[in-house]
């Protein structure tokens, strides 16, 4: 888990964009990755998030970043 940021899906509005499967692509930092054919957050990476937006661009309402700070 991430020391600053916690990044979570929303499985059910990921099924609204295809299973969130274009998310490991937008991320220019790798927080999201394809594991057994499902999107999930790399939680190892997750702290690397910029706050950058793609994934909101791209998921609008199935990416949900928590400030921990």
């Amino acid at each position: 888990m991430g020391l600053f940021i916690k990044v979570t899906l929303d499985e059910n509005a990921c099924a609204a964009y295809e299973g969130c499967k274009i998310l490991p692509s937008k991320c220019p930092v790798d927080i999201f990755k394809e594991r057994d054919g499902k999107v999930v957050v790399d939680e190892a990476a997750e702290d690397e998030c910029t706050l950058c937006g793609l994934c909101w661009e791209a998921t609008p309402d199935a990416v949900k970043v928590e400030k921990l700070y």
